[in-house]
């Protein structure tokens, strides 16, 4: 299994008053290792998953993903 530094990051579709960022750590030939970052309430949470490639692709094509340029990350914050 290949793996590769990668680093890009989408905007999570989510609820009104959270911000949630997905940042791509690492890819492999089946998906991606990545970072989960929310933010609501002056709080911040994160962790570390594993996602298909097929799910990303399906997330990016209905919206539910949306890359971002690294400054609208730190400007959220």
């Amino acid at each position: 299994m290949t793996t590769t530094a990668h680093s890009r990051l989408f905007r999570v579709k989510t609820v009104s008053g959270v911000e949630t960022f997905m940042r791509i750590l690492h890819d492999t030939t089946d998906g991606y290792q990545i970072l989960i970052t929310s933010r609501s309430d002056g709080r911040e949470r994160t962790s570390e998953d594993y996602i298909s490639r097929a799910l990303v692709d399906s997330c990016l094509r209905t919206g539910y993903l949306t890359e971002v340029k690294e400054e609208i990350f730190a400007g959220a914050r």
